[in-house]
């Protein structure tokens, strides 16, 4: 039971709950607070229309007077007249209207209502899209229907060639006009004019539904999940400024994205948990169930008002397919294999043509304003040979998997081909400029690949039948490899396996294909993985140091699908434009030099809990940087031959290799954040020394890493929550 005892001297942070005063015969007011709060007196609560009582303390001014909870065992301090009937009354009565007072806060705080109002927005928003796309595909096409792109293969190239080349380059045009509004809407938003920032992500969405209409070789649900995650960050600005949440919300809007887009809202959920959740290294602090529950609600209701604006038939039709026998379960591993290798050569063509693109725009001056222009332009001449590359939505896909009547199949050898100009064309289009996603794509390639490898597999199994006994070995339809080439190329090439898997589970909602599926798919995300990294420096150290090893060629995943790296660029771009790497840096750093023992840097750095140490001349210059990860290579470098490396410099072990103890690249305190953080990534550290240059000669003053980096985006995200 709460008693009524009222008392003062409490100082505000001993206090839980505020003080709340309770009417009966006379004014009672209780608080709920720490057991044991320092009292120095005890009055009681007098005034029946206040809710706080004031006195003055020995000429110190005025102090709230504040109420503590009676001990349940003592009636000493219970108000005259109160008998237990009436306290226990009272006191349900306060507990009441206590849970009734914070419920609205709980509620907020849960993000239940931001997430909910996320969910509906995105939905409303990727309808829009998508309509958009198929009016604008409507306009310039003739209103074609659902033939795909396979009509243009059957009427004559005099009658279609100046539409099929045209087409695509003027969706370039367009494009190029909105991305020059983008750079300058960039260039104007340190103003920090909501306006200016909300029209980015308009203009981006804008642009998409220009490539896709027009034909150009990329997919709307990249876009879709980037238009969901802008609206959750409008809606994390406006509505909900608590920074603990953005990422929940984040994560909310991914997957309302992909749920909107597939109509596949359990695909979606897993798709938030991979691409946003898992990967992020921000500071959450709500609770996992509090997340997960943001992220499902949202996903619901994006579907189901997708399901009301564009219909509740799935993205692609499924065709018809049967397994036969768990013999060809090894056949389905070697499909994911061969996805995996085609996910690597689309991520690495992909990266070759963003570097020459680069290249040429440094080194002829091309504007890269008419990159889109000529990405366009190539679109269209590739696809007078072949017209199935242009997007039509998944029509092309149904082609490929030969599910629509009196559509004829395409052979294996063509199929191949597709494979190999779809990959080139895609990859023009997103080095070029144009605005779109690797999702149908990928789809589009993987379905290819399945159905001529399972063409394939049939026709080898029926020559060797005659000669050979394959009565244990049942080939199922090219359709149930397409089907499983589909998930395995998605899950290689954007890196989200159980995404891939759920969305064709989904869509086919057949138990069957769940086992042939997970091989495929973790085969291929596994062989793609090992060459492929995120570009926001979360790879580990690795400053040149390989002891007789070559590095090898990898892709960035950010560049191939921009829609995978939201933490990176939704929650701390904000902040790194306006940082300097002064208020970022770690002013905590070991100095070593080149006479110190390598037993005793791990000494030092095992004190001191550091991973990193700067190597330094006798006036204090930087001559070098080292990294456990340097000894730890060094180690097993000397492991296998057979060496004892107790005694060894630090001078001997950089002399060893020329790379291990050099400094790629320096940061100085004066520098912007996000520039930092791109020139690590592209050197592909996470440690880097910050120096301060004096008459030509670099004093280090501090490091930069991930951790550093993170600290200094929550701080600044508290601070805004705060102010």
């Amino acid at each position: 039971m709460v008693g009524s005892g009222c008392a003062t001297g409490v100082t505000p942070y001993h206090l839980i709950l505020a003080s709340l005063c309770v009417k009966s015969k006379q004014a009672q007011a209780v608080t709920v607070s720490r057991s044991l709060i320092p009292l120095s007196s005890a009055f009681p609560c007098t005034d029946k229309s206040r809710r706080w009582q004031y006195f003055t303390n020995a000429g110190r001014g005025p102090r709230p007077l504040l109420c503590v909870p009676k001990p349940e065992n003592s009636k000493k301090t219970q108000v005259e007249g109160a008998g237990e009937g009436e306290g226990a009354s009272a006191s349900q009565e306060v507990e009441l209207e206590r849970n009734l007072l914070f419920l609205p806060r709980r509620i907020q705080n849960s993000g239940i209502i931001s997430s909910c109002l996320v969910g509906l927005l995105t939905g409303l928003a990727v309808v829009f899209f998508n309509n958009a796309v198929h009016e604008i595909r409507d306009l310039c096409w003739d209103g074609i229907p659902s033939r795909g792109a396979s009509w243009l293969r059957e009427e004559p190239i005099e009658a279609t060639w100046t539409r099929v080349i045209l087409v695509p380059a003027f969706g370039g045009v367009l494009v190029a006009v909105l991305n020059l509004l983008r750079d300058s809407a960039v260039e104007q938003e340190q103003n920090q004019d909501p306006f200016v920032s909300a029209s980015r992500p308009f203009l981006k969405a804008l642009a998409a539904s220009i490539t896709l209409g027009t034909g150009n070789s990329l997919g709307p649900e990249g876009p879709s999940v980037e238009i969901g995650t802008s609206i959750a960050k409008g809606v994390g600005s406006f509505f909900d400024k608590n920074s603990a949440r953005m990422l929940s919300l984040l994560a909310a809007g991914s997957a309302a994205g992909l749920s909107s887009g597939f109509n596949a809202a359990v695909a979606g959920c897993f798709f938030a948990v991979e691409s946003v959740l898992w990967p992020s290294s921000a500071d959450a602090t709500l609770p996992l169930t509090n997340t997960t529950s943001m992220v499902i609600l949202s996903a619901v209701i994006a579907s189901v008002v997708s399901e009301i604006g564009l219909g509740s038939e799935p993205a692609f039709k499924v065709p018809e397919y049967d397994f036969r026998s768990p013999g060809e379960l090894p056949l389905y591993l070697l499909l994911g294999i061969l996805c995996g290798l085609v996910s690597l050569a689309l991520s690495w063509c992909t990266s070759y043509m963003l570097n020459n693109v680069d290249n040429i725009h440094k080194a002829t001056g091309i504007p890269r304003a008419s990159f889109p222009v000529l990405g366009g332009l190539s679109v269209g001449l590739i696809a007078l040979v072949y017209p199935e590359i242009l997007y039509w939505g998944f029509e092309n896909v149904d082609i490929l998997l030969e599910s629509r009547p009196f559509v004829k199949g395409l052979s294996t050898d063509l199929l191949l081909q597709l494979v190999a100009i779809k990959i080139i064309a895609t990859s023009l289009c997103r080095a070029s400029g144009l605005v779109g996603g690797y999702y149908a794509p990928s789809l589009f390639i993987g379905a290819a690949t399945g159905m001529a490898y399972g063409k394939f597999i049939g026709l080898a199994v029926a020559e060797f039948y005659p000669t050979i006994n394959l009565s244990v070995l049942e080939v199922a339809s090219p359709q149930a490899y397409g089907l499983v080439g589909m998930a395995a190329t998605l899950a290689g090439v954007c890196q989200v396996p159980l995404t891939a898997v759920l969305l064709l589970f989904e869509l086919t909602q057949d138990y069957r294909i769940v086992l042939p599926l997970l091989g495929a798919v973790g085969l291929s995300s596994w062989i793609s993985s090992v060459q492929t990294k995120r570009g926001d420096g979360s790879q580990e150290s690795s400053t040149g140091n390989n002891f007789g090893g070559v590095v090898p060629f990898s892709s960035n995943l950010c560049q191939v699908e921009s829609s995978l790296c939201l933490d990176n660029d939704d929650v701390k771009t904000t902040y790194s434009m306006r940082t300097l790497v002064s208020e970022a840096m770690n002013t905590k750093y070991l100095k070593v030099s080149m006479c110190t023992l390598l037993t005793d840097v791990i000494d030092l750095m095992l004190a001191e809990k550091e991973s990193c140490a700067v190597i330094i001349d006798t006036d204090d210059t930087l001559i070098g940087f080292l990294t456990l990860k340097d000894i730890q290579e060094y180690g097993k470098f000397a492991s296998a031959r057979s060496k004892r490396p107790k005694e060894l410099l630090v001078s001997e072990l950089c002399l060893l290799n020329g790379g291990v103890c050099s400094i790629p690249w320096t940061a100085t305190p004066d520098m912007e954040l996000s520039y930092a953080q791109m020139t690590m990534n592209k050197y592909g550290v996470n440690q880097v020394p910050v120096v301060s240059n004096i008459h030509g000669r670099a004093y280090p003053v501090g490091i930069l890493d991930p951790d550093s980096i993170s600290l200094t985006y929550s701080a600044l995200a508290t601070r805004r929550a705060l102010s």
